[in-house]
């Protein structure tokens, strides 16, 4: 009874059970009040066809013994009592082995040596006898009884032939209908087995409550699958991280200690030797922490998916520049943002590190150090127009541009364009391409107006 194709059998076989247990216990009060009715009707009619021979007996001193009456009531198991007051003038019949002193007008039953009776009662009607006669009737329920029993039994017998019958139909049709809790079982078992969180549950087949059930657990499975690949994709950032960071993170430790170690060798340098290579620690110290700042961002954006949300492009590019503005107060920077907002679905804090890298780049290898300050133009175009796509992001910068054939290359991390000394930990285009990917952006790179590099971001 553990399994739930025996428990299924089992509640059905009880409540089928018990509702014949109710229609027998009705049957046999409708069979029991019907064959009593029967009875009863036999008594009564007894009664009125021998109130003539009672008043005969009475009146005209009829002798007790009839044998057609006496064969009769034998033949009916009744019995026929006439009494007048306390004497008893006629008693014939089948009589109990007992009776009660005093029956009660009417029908009633009675026991007498451990089998029931049932008796009818009545007041012969003739004036002369002053209401003393009485004409009891009784007959043995002897035979109800029997044929109850035997109903009994019939009933009882075609009872236990329907529930094995029906107990054997719902093992067998619960087999049919729990097929399908079969499949679903073996999927889960083959999916703890190899590990396969791809496989899915047929939900197509079998009642509304399995497909149900399937359909959860398809969508549990799907879950699962989700979450099993965000632990991969974070493992895999964490992995690069530390790899990467063991990697780049040398040659600037490498060069702090050295310096750190000359001049705790040599505390008498000059000066100036002195202060240069101080600077020169903590340019490697600043680059660390680019490095440290940018490796941390990009492994918390190949992470996994974020929760995206509306953003304002148009707001937060305005934000940005601003905070650019402040930061390199010797640089041309103007924007070119519309006034309506530009809502896009995203994760903010992802579009601004986009944006920001973006700024960054093209502050850095602006033009700037050359007698002019350099020049950075952004604009963002909503892309709401009848044949318009998304919204578009353009930087431009007045530097020396990308190479054609290195437009490419230059969002793998840590790249850098042959010749380039400009400070930077290479990773601000890596993030600028991974960001782009996660909201399905395109990134290009061509040639600005200004003289240096576009780059174009179409969402």
């Amino acid at each position: 009874m553990r399994s739930l194709r025996g428990r299924l059998t089992l509640g059905v076989l009880l409540v089928l059970a018990a509702a014949l247990a109710v229609a027998g216990a009705l049957a046999f009060d409708e069979v029991d009040a019907s064959e009593r009715s029967a009875l009863d009707d036999r008594l009564k009619r007894t009664a009125e066809l021998s109130r003539p021979t009672a008043v005969a007996a009475v009146q005209q001193e009829v002798p007790e013994d009839d044998p057609r009456l006496d064969a009769v009531l034998r033949a009916t198991g009744s019995s026929l009592r006439l009494r007048l007051g306390r004497v008893t003038l006629l008693d014939t019949g089948a009589p109990p082995p007992s009776r009660p002193r005093s029956l009660p007008s009417g029908l009633s039953t009675f026991t007498a040596a451990g089998q029931r009776y049932r008796a009818y009662v009545t007041t012969l009607s003739d004036r002369d006898l002053g209401g003393l006669g009485r004409l009891e009737v009784v007959s043995s329920l002897r035979g109800v009884d029997r044929r109850i029993s035997d109903l009994q039994r019939r009933l009882a017998l075609l009872a236990l032939a329907a529930l094995a019958v029906v107990g054997a139909a719902v093992w067998l049709l619960t087999s049919l209908v729990l097929r399908p809790l079969r499949r679903l079982q073996a999927v889960a078992s083959s999916v703890a087995g190899d590990e396969d969180l791809d496989r899915r549950v047929p939900s197509d087949d079998g009642p509304a409550e399995l497909r149900s059930l399937a359909t959860s657990f398809n969508a549990m499975l799907a879950r699962l699958g989700r979450s099993a690949g965000d632990r991969e994709r974070a493992l895999a950032a964490t992995r690069r991280f530390a790899a990467d960071a063991g990697h780049e993170l040398r040659t600037p430790l490498t060069s702090v200690q050295a310096a750190l170690s000359t001049l705790r060798r040599h505390p008498d340098l000059a000066a100036p030797r002195r202060g240069d290579m101080l600077d020169d620690a903590l340019d490697q110290q600043r680059r660390m922490v680019d490095l440290l700042d940018g490796l941390q961002a990009l492994a918390r954006g190949d992470a996994g998916p974020l929760e995206h949300t509306s953003v304002d492009l148009a707001d937060l590019v305005d934000g940005v520049v601003t905070a650019a503005a402040a930061r390199h107060p010797e640089l041309a920077l103007t924007a070119e943002l519309p006034e309506a907002p530009v809502v896009v679905e995203g994760w903010e804090p992802g579009l601004r590190l986009l944006v920001e890298n973006l700024v960054s780049n093209a502050a850095r290898h602006g033009r700037g150090g050359e007698g002019t300050a350099g020049r950075v133009h952004v604009a963002l175009s909503g892309g709401n127009g009848a044949d318009a796509g998304g919204p578009v992001l353009t930087v431009d910068d007045d530097g020396p541009g990308v190479p054609a054939g290195e437009r490419e290359r230059i969002f793998a991390p840590f790249a850098r364009i042959d010749g380039t000394d400009r400070p930077g930990s290479g990773l601000g285009l890596a993030l600028v391409a991974q960001q782009a990917g996660h909201h399905g952006a395109g990134v290009e790179v061509g040639d600005a107006p200004l003289g240096g590099a576009r780059f174009t971001v179409r969402f």
